[in-house]
């Protein structure tokens, strides 16, 4: 299973005026002050069950959750646009009921994975844009991205069933491996 976890203040930001050049226009995040815990996604770092900190939810009928996110900074400063997308993962939300099970982990890294490629498409996107075109394009752009990581981490669930059809999870598994690939330039 996965949750959609959000920085506030960065959604408070993409429905707010954008400040002047100079300024964060995205919280950082960075710093760890929000999520004093969290692990960057990488390819040699792979989650264990000793990541899941949290104490799991037992009305929830699933066996785990991954807390994920996407942790974006982005500014202008002397008429240059720079930023930092993350694919991060938050120990002290998610938890697991059952720390024995390495289908289950697989399918929690899966979720993880699938987070990484659309921190790359986002890089990708903010690619695009520059100090002239900020103002009007930066909020629907990371909005957009993570109505999409939202959606398609819904549609990895509902098609494997939450790692239950172990088909299906293969190919979803194959895909996300070769988007990862074909989006190596935007790690």
């Amino acid at each position: 299973m996965f949750t959609f976890t959000l920085f506030l203040s960065l959604w408070a930001r993409i429905f707010t005026p954008m400040p002047d050049p100079g300024v964060p226009l995205i919280a950082d995040t960075s710093n760890g002050n929000d999520f004093a815990a969290q692990v960057v996604w990488s390819e040699s770092r792979r989650l264990t069950w000793e990541d899941f900190k949290a104490l799991p939810d037992n009305d929830n009928p699933h066996h785990a959750l991954t807390a994920a996110n996407l942790a974006v900074n982005a500014k202008c400063k002397d008429g240059k646009f720079t930023y930092i997308v993350n694919c991060v993962f938050l120990p002290e939300q998610s938890w697991t009921k059952n720390n024995s099970s390495e289908k289950l982990l697989a399918h929690e890294q899966l979720h993880f994975d699938l987070t990484e490629v659309h921190a790359r498409q986002l890089r990708r996107d903010l690619e695009a844009l520059s100090c002239g075109t900020l103002k009007a394009s930066l909020n629907p752009t990371v909005a957009n991205a993570f109505k999409n990581w939202k959606a398609e981490q819904d549609a990895f669930d509902k098609a494997c069933r939450h790692g239950l059809d172990k088909q299906e999870q293969l190919l979803w598994a194959q895909d996300i491996t070769q988007r990862l690939h074909s989006l190596e330039m935007y790690r």
